[in-house]
């Protein structure tokens, strides 16, 4: 790689000689020649991909024109790189990239008929039923679950509901969090005037909602109205409060489960049964669970936490303020097996902020500011910074100040502290930061004067300011606090830095026997779990058994994993089932790099390292089958004081005029502790992959895995990192890793030519509090046989403040985008899918019946638009991870191994078609199994089929060798929701003129959903092949 000298202020380049373009990628199999004709009910256009749209054309065509289109380059003299224009990127009358593919109605053809499905088939919402025949495929073992059987449990009696209420003397109903302590009062109250009353048949739900079992609460009726009870307020102070309890609704039957399996039955089940049933378990599980949400200091989401006296096994720092806490998870699940009503009881690991004096959290925060970086960077063990260096950093006379007050502000704002003052100890909620006391004033109301807080302070109570430099605290009701007098109060806290985040991994992660342990040793707590002496499991008639429930599970055979005829993995070859290692033998199908590409150096690496990486990854590529030609070489030195993204963005832009072939860059990017890091990863990714970008694929590689070293020697280079990187350059350029030889339970849908299309779809929302962030849509589909290429289309949903309450996994444009990835699947293979395995990540269990109906309804409208005879086989399944179930093995310290696969009745969903499977090998912490429901099947997939396939498909991930926890469809759906959200970000985050003052994204087609949501269309560069998977 030769360089020249650079211009001042720019980057050194060098070029090669070669000009010679690679040929266009290709993968296309043998169609059947019947269908080897592109379908005749559309006119493509052009060579973009576009989903069908425009409805006006009325001639049919089966052929093809290409017609080149280059609207989508960025203007010479723009310096607005990655940020088009709306008008530039709006096609107004249709979805596509390029010109539109017109939709056209001619008589149906026979390349749509692709199943003898009739029209009232392929309409039906009709759900499969659990099957009475469990899979039975693979070895044959038992594993413990964190299920506790339910050995008894109420067949009969009435349950009656009331609703309470606590209103303070300004009439205002009080927090949840001091519910319970009126609400014991209240019952202690009743029990005084009724003894007879047996309290412990009186349940209470922390909320609102009080049940009484076999027993009407005397003088307690629709209309009873309030009572006066007095009791602590905010304030610490005793003060009469209205407590209004009223009966209300009907009560609930619970001889509705005297016979469980009778209820189960698909033909005895319906929609009202249904909620029957969850309300019968509703008030099972607030029955149990009285006497632990008593003892417990927090409670979210059938969760229980409490602070211990000493912190020790329960609580771990994670440095700014905030600590992990350990709880446990605890709900009632209805089963078909010997049990029919389970307990799951999890470990549970969340954030609370520290209860400490605020004095000390600023102290934690400051270390991480700008100035308490420069000072402790290099300081590992420091944990908080020093008293002295705080009260300089937050001088309001420190030329600093300002940075360093704003970001102290970002720390704190909307955090709960309480007063110190004995006297009135009221929680309140910071807004700003204010004035230091002696400068803060505000308007004294009992003398009507104006008064620091220094003076108030001082007057009122006799305190004076230890800290009078320290800015105040502005709260939410208009006061003004010193920091010495308020402690912050333990919430908890939803957003933590990447930091925090793995700190927090490496604390909450337990081997499975140790898991095994916690859980045990919570079930036998009293303060928690321990049943056999809590009064109201008693009077409920309840009775959980100690030990943990046995089921039977399998694991499916390992895939073999092809690379060449000479060399394959397979069970037998392999120390841990799904994983591997890759030798020096060539990819399947390896491809060579193109002649033109680049070599973009942002590190602090010298030209010279670069070469000798490029050495090295070269002589890999050639043991992997590809040829590694010289790449042009481009040095921007992210050190130097004249680096900008914005410069380097503007020498790629002249770099691309002229070498307008380029098809690759491989970038090595800042070092990963510098902020400039993530901001070069979002520019160029941005620039690269919108449509007003360049169109080029990209392999970013961080610092340390481009020069040599590895654990064991620094002088060593480690060639399975550089082979890892390898596996992702090979599959964005066209190139195969290896194929798989499955099982012939599911050959059929891996064999060459088959025409499955496998789809992964992902709605992800925007972190905790960014509430004007859109949320991601990302769906991927299969676009070869392996599956290996992917078609894919990106979305951005707006949900209005007002829409909160409604679902908020809805794919409102699932329709379209289901037409663009079939119209793209017809012009690269030929021929339409006649089955769609349609994989869904991310619908809670309640959300099945709104979003499921929605988005099955789109994928038919999509088919049916397409042609009124095109109806695929679809078979709906939802992949969750949101769930407590371990699978923990019964004599082995490890985890279960990769393909362990539990149908068994005894703990799957009593009323729907799933199973559990552990598809990936854990080597640290207890393995989380993946939760698969089949909502839909027009396949007719057996237990065996749709594990097998399911299990298979967590083979073909192409970042790395190993499976994967979920199929590699709905895996690359969640890595496209991620980039997308980076699209975004980078627009959020920039302040330069040029993007501050164009649009957001380039998108298209905006859909108003109910007047609710609405979509828009990111549009991805038609430069890029449109299968290709350059999100990896």
């Amino acid at each position: 790689m030769a360089s020249g000298q650079p211009p001042k202020g720019r980057a050194r380049g060098s070029r090669t000689t070669q000009t010679v373009a690679p040929s266009p990628p290709s993968i296309t199999p043998t169609p059947d020649t019947q269908d080897s004709s592109l379908p005749t009910t559309v006119e493509i256009t052009s060579s973009s991909l576009t989903p069908i749209t425009d409805d006006t054309a009325t001639v049919a065509s089966r052929t093809t024109t290409a017609t080149s289109t280059s609207n989508t380059a960025i203007s010479p003299g723009s310096s607005d790189f990655g940020s088009p224009s709306t008008a530039s990127s709006t096609v107004s009358t249709g979805r596509g990239r390029g010109t539109l593919i017109k939709r056209i109605n001619p008589p149906p053809g026979p390349c749509w008929t692709v199943t003898e499905l009739s029209k009232e088939q392929f309409t039906t919402n009709d759900r499969p039923t659990k099957p009475d025949q469990l899979g039975d495929l693979g070895e044959q073992y038992k594993v413990f679950v964190n299920y506790f059987p339910i050995l008894q449990f109420p067949r009969k009696g009435l349950v009656y509901q009331y609703h309470i209420q606590i209103r303070n003397k300004k009439d205002f109903e009080i927090h949840r969090d001091r519910r319970r302590l009126f609400y014991n009062s209240w019952l202690r109250v009743l029990g005084q005037k009724h003894p007879e009353v047996d309290s412990h048949k009186i349940v209470f739900d922390n909320q609102s909602t009080v049940l009484s079992f076999d027993q009407l609460l005397p003088e307690i009726d629709e209309n009873t109205p309030a009572q006066i009870i007095s009791g602590l307020n905010r304030s610490n102070r005793h003060e009469p409060h209205k407590v209004i309890v009223q009966r209300v609704g009907s009560p609930v039957d619970l001889s509705l489960i005297a016979n469980l399996n009778e209820l189960f039955d698909p033909a005895s089940l319906t929609n009202d049964r249904i909620e029957d049933l969850q309300q019968v378990k509703q008030v099972l599980s607030i029955a149990l669970h009285e006497y632990c949400s008593s003892n417990a200091a927090f409670i979210y989401n059938r969760s229980f936490f409490a602070s211990s006296a000493d912190g020790r096994q329960s609580e771990w720092d994670l440095g700014l303020g905030k600590a992990m806490w350990r709880g446990f998870y605890s709900c009632l699940v209805f089963s078909k097996g010997k049990h029919q009503l389970l307990m799951n009881l999890d470990v549970k690991h969340t954030v609370f902020m520290k209860k400490q004096p605020f004095i000390e959290f600023v102290c934690e925060v400051m270390l991480h500011s700008p100035s308490g970086k420069r000072k402790y960077g290099q300081q590992r063990n420091a944990s908080k910074a020093d008293g002295a260096d705080v009260l300089q950093y937050l001088d309001v006379h420190n030329r600093n100040y300002r940075n360093e007050a704003d970001f102290l502000l970002k720390h704190c704002k909307h955090l709960r502290v309480r007063s110190q003052n004995a006297d009135k100890p009221i929680i309140y909620e910071i807004v700003k930061l204010g004035l230091p006391p002696a400068s803060q004033t505000f308007k004294l109301k009992s003398e009507k004067r104006t008064i620091t807080v220094e003076e108030y302070y001082l007057n009122q109570y006799g305190v004076s300011m230890k800290y009078p430099s320290l800015p105040t605290l502005e709260m939410r009701n208009g006061a003004f606090i010193p920091m010495e007098l308020v402690d912050v109060e333990p919430v908890r806290m939803k957003k933590i830095t990447d930091e925090q985040r793995a700190l927090m991994c490496r604390c909450s992660t337990i081997s499975p026997s140790s898991h095994r342990k916690m859980i045990e040793i919570i079930r036998h707590d009293r303060g928690k779990q321990r049943f056999e002496e809590d009064p109201f499991v008693a009077a409920w008639n309840l009775d959980v058994d100690v030990k943990m429930l046995t089921v039977p599970a399998r694991v499916l055979p390992m895939p073999e994993i092809v690379y060449t005829e000479d060399y394959r993995v397979t069970s037998t070859g392999v120390r841990d089932i799904g994983t591997w290692d890759l030798k020096l033998t060539p990819f399947h199908k390896p491809s060579d790099f193109p002649r033109v590409w680049a070599m973009i150096n942002l590190s602090d690496m010298n030209q010279d390292d670069c070469k000798e990486f490029y050495d090295q990854l070269s002589m890999i590529a050639e043991k992997r089958g590809m040829k590694c030609y010289m790449p042009d070489y481009q040095e921007f030195n992210s050190n130097d004081d004249r680096y900008s993204i914005e410069t380097v963005m503007e020498t790629l832009n002249d770099f691309m005029k002229a070498k307008s072939d380029c098809k690759f860059f491989v970038v090595i990017l800042p070092s990963k502790t510098s902020f400039k890091n993530k901001e070069a990863y979002k520019n160029l990714k941005k620039l690269c992959e919108l449509e007003m970008g360049f169109g080029v694929a990209t392999q970013m590689i961080e610092p340390r895995n481009a020069v040599k070293g590895t654990k064991q020697n620094r002088e060593k280079w480690d060639h399975a990192k550089l082979g890892n990187i390898l596996l992702k350059i090979n599959t964005k350029l066209d190139g195969i890793n290896s194929v798989l030889k499955v099982d012939p339970t599911v050959e059929r849908f891996f064999s060459k030519g088959h025409r499955v299309m496998y789809v992964g779809a992902d709605l992800s929302h925007a972190a905790p509090g960014a509430i004007t962030q859109p949320s991601i849509v990302a769906v991927v589909a299969s676009a070869d046989d392996i599956p290996n290429r992917y078609f894919k289309e990106v979305y951005q949903q707006h949900r209005p403040p007002d829409t909160r309450k409604e679902s908020r996994e809805l794919i409102v444009d699932l329709k379209q985008i289901m037409k663009s990835l079939i119209t793209q699947y017809v012009q690269h293979r030929g021929y339409p899918p006649t089955a769609i395995v349609f994989y869904r990540d991310g619908i809670s269990e309640s959300e099945f019946d709104s979003v499921f109906e929605y988005e099955l309804t789109g994928i038919r409208e999509a088919c049916i638009e397409l042609s009124p005879v095109y109806r695929p086989y679809l078979t709906y399944i939802v992949v969750s991870k949101r769930h407590h179930t371990k699978l923990l093995p019964t004599n082995s310290e490890k985890n279960v191994p990769a393909g362990t696969v539990v149908d068994s009745h005894d703990i799957t969903n009593a009323t729907k078609y799933d199973f559990y499977l552990n598809s990936h090998f854990g080597a640290l912490g207890t393995s989380r199994p993946t939760h698969y429901y089949v909502l839909y099947d027009d396949n007719k997939l057996k237990p065996n089929e749709v594990q097998m396939l399911t299990y298979a498909l967590c083979y073909t991930y192409a970042r790395c060798t190993r499976s994967v926890s979920i199929p590699a469809p709905v895996k690359y759906a969640d890595l496209l929701a991620i980039r997308a959200t980076l699209y975004i970000k980078s627009d959020d985050q920039s302040d330069t003129e040029s993007v501050a003052s164009g649009p957001r994204l380039p998108v298209n087609q905006n859909t108003d959903v109910e007047s609710s949501i609405r979509s828009e269309r990111i549009v991805l560069s038609s430069k890029l092949a449109p299968d290709c998977p350059f999100f990896l």
